[in-house]
Parts: C-alpha cells; sequence; structure tokens
C-alpha cells in the first residue's frame, strides 16, 4: 500500500544559550503512513525513519490530543505565568452545586430549581407546606427553609440536597444553618436535657455509577456524625468522602455522578432537637481540572533506523495525530567552564535542545 508523507505542521523549537560551545543534534525524521482513511477497529501504522532521538505520538484519542497537552498550553509561558495561573483544562462535567433560599420566594412549597426538598423519608412526600416552609428569617432578613422538629427519633423529616453532578476531587458539603434553641430536649415531655448536648446526623446518598445510568439508593453510610445546635447562623460541614465509599461498598459499584445526600438529624434514645431549625444555604464541591493529555513514547534505543507505531480507534472521527521528535545536547558550560558557569547550581541552560512536530489527520468511519 503506498504511503502518505506527513507535513510539519508546527515550527521547530530550538532553545539557544549564550556562552554554550556544542548543538543540540539536528532533529531529522520522517513519517509515513500506511493509511489516512479507516474503519473502526481497524490498525493504522506510522513508520518513524529518525537519527536516534527522542519520539512521542499523541494518537488523537481522548486523553491523548496534543493540543490539550501540557507541551501546547504551555508553550511560551513564563515562570511568573505558571505560577500566577492554572492552566489545566476545566472538567465541564464537574460544577460546585449552591443553593441559597433567598432565590426562593417565602410561601412557596418547592425550593427554586428543585435544589433542595424537605421530604418525608419514608413515603417520600414533600414536606414543605406542611412540616416546613420557606419563610423570611427575620434575624438575617432573608429567606430560608423552616423545619419543625418534633419527633427525630422517628427518622422520617430528610433534607434531600439535589446535586447532580460528576464528583469532582472536592466532595465538600456544607450547611449554613441555625436553630432556635442551643440545647438538645427529652422527646417525650420537651424538658431541656442537659447532658447530651450533640445529635446523630445521618447521610445517605444517592448516586449514579460508572457506566450506569440510573440512580441508585444505599442505606450504607457512617454511624459518627454528631453536631451542636447553635441559635447563631454556623456552618455544618461534612466531607462526604467517607460516605461516598460506604456506598461504594454497600452497592459494589464506583460512584461517578453524585444525584443527592439526604441527612436525617435524629437522636439519642429519647433525647434529641425539639424545634424550629433553619437551613439558609447549602453548597457542595467546587470546580475540577483535568490532567494534561499524553503522548506515548516510542522506544529507540536501537539507535537511528526505522520504528513503526500502530494504533486501531475505536470511534469514527477525524483524528490529528502528532509526532514529536527531539534531541538534547551533551553538557555545556560556556566559556568559563563549569566551575564559573554553573558551579552548584541545577540549570536547564546546561543543554541545548531540538524540537519538531509533524501532524497527519487520521479519518476513520
Amino acid at each position: 500500500m503506498k504511503p502518505y508523507p506527513i507535513h510539519i505542521a508546527a515550527l521547530m523549537g530550538a532553545l539557544l544559550f549564550t556562552g554554550c560551545e556544542s548543538e543540540a543534534p539536528e532533529v531529522d525524521f520522517n513519517v509515513t503512513a500506511d493509511k489516512t482513511e479507516a474503519a473502526v477497529g481497524e490498525p493504522v501504522t506510522f513508520s518513524i525513519s529518525h537519527n536516534d532521538m527522542l519520539l512521542t505520538v499523541y494518537n488523537g484519542e481522548q486523553g491523548h490530543n496534543y493540543d490539550l497537552s501540557a507541551d501546547f498550553i504551555l508553550a511560551g509561558k513564563t515562570e511568573q505565568d505558571l505560577q500566577d495561573n492554572n492552566y489545566r483544562p476545566a472538567d465541564p462535567e464537574v460544577r460546585p452545586y449552591k443553593c441559597d433560599l433567598a432565590d426562593t420566594e417565602a410561601g412557596s412549597t418547592t425550593v427554586k430549581d428543585n435544589l433542595l426538598e424537605v421530604r418525608n423519608a419514608n413515603s417520600g412526600d414533600n414536606l414543605i407546606g406542611s412540616e416546613a416552609s420557606i419563610v423570611n428569617d427575620n434575624t438575617i432578613n432573608r429567606n430560608a427553609v423552616k423545619i419543625t422538629s418534633v419527633h427525630p427519633n422517628w427518622w422520617y423529616q430528610a433534607i434531600r440536597v439535589n446535586t447532580n453532578t460528576k464528583l469532582g476531587s472536592n466532595k465538600t458539603m456544607t450547611l449554613r444553618m441555625r436553630f432556635d434553641k442551643d440545647y438538645l430536649s427529652n422527646i417525650d415531655n420537651g424538658t431541656k436535657n442537659a447532658d447530651i448536648t450533640t445529635f446523630p446526623v445521618v447521610i445517605r446518598l444517592g448516586g449514579i455509577a460508572e457506566n450506569e445510568t440510573d440512580v441508585t439508593f444505599s442505606d450504607n453510610t457512617v454511624w459518627d456524625i454528631y453536631w451542636n445546635p447553635h441559635t447563631a447562623y454556623t456552618d455544618y460541614t461534612v466531607d462526604l468522602s467517607r460516605i461516598i465509599k460506604a456506598w461504594e461498598d454497600g452497592t459494589g459499584k464506583k460512584m461517578a455522578k453524585l444525584a443527592y445526600a439526604q441527612f436525617l438529624f435524629t437522636a439519642n434514645g429519647n433525647v434529641g432537637y425539639v424545634g424550629d431549625f433553619y437551613v439558609q444555604k447549602v453548597s457542595f464541591g467546587d470546580y475540577d481540572y483535568k490532567a494534561f493529555d499524553t503522548g506515548e513514547a516510542i522506544s529507540t534505543n536501537a539507535g537511528p533506523g526505522v520504528v513503526t507505531y500502530s494504533h486501531a480507534y475505536s470511534r469514527p472521527g477525524t483524528y490529528k495525530v502528532v509526532v514529536i521528535g527531539s534531541t538534547v545536547s551533551k553538557k555545556n558550560y560556556g566559556n568559563g567552564g563549569y566551575k564559573h558557569g554553573y558551579a552548584g547550581k541545577v540549570s536547564a541552560d546546561e543543554y541545548k535542545y531540538g524540537k519538531v512536530l509533524k501532524t497527519i489527520e487520521v479519518t476513520v468511519k
């Protein structure tokens, strides 16, 4: 089959340093492909003739796209640029969740965009409009959801936080709340209990596993989260990582997306929080970033000659294949020698580099 020559797509980059005595070897290589059109699953083979250099191939697949690599994105950036900015590509599926009850009108029976629910954990019935309500909290003059806790030992009043986002590295959830009382009570007679000051918080998750689309709810959780009631608005924060692991252990699946987190404020025996409390804001996660795409190194240990690289594409599309040839000189210390030029330092200026990029488009049908 007639080979197709690859064309040079980008300029030859060589870092020139004053005072160096020898140059990096000239970059001299050629690439041919046995085809530029292929069927899904059909290998495309590239033949690379070279003069003993470092070779890297970006085949254009997800994770191996040269335009998303550090070599491409960071080219020309100064040290100060790199210190001041994050150039990693953002993951569009990881979105921070934010619910501000100020965005929901007082008297509403649902929270705007259904970002949060107060529901019966057993029946699934909406409790906003009966045991919970959207009100203006005059302590801050902002709307909040007020929940009246009467029987925390019944384990039914659930705050469901509908996150609906892909999991990122930040798995922290924060509920901004206040309580009308800063103590717990005997549930049977309403008297203050001075001995127990914290109530158990039970968090269960609904998640979507990798390679699935349905939400799976799991009772598996952790049992060591306790909170104190505070009468001033307080950020109650929990890292969901351990609870996500409990979900995964219970389902035997790997969670890809968190659909919701469901909170129950329960009791220590017959002691729990009885009275009104308010939820004003809830947040979860943060923006996340992907790793830079990477290339595949091609071994040239045998010295100058021809090496081959083959790849079969699993999906139709047009792929930009980038082959990089690079060379590096021996150490150079300038006219003053090592003692005067580089003693006591580690510097890239000890070397000279050469680099050439060549590209070809492969169409897969």
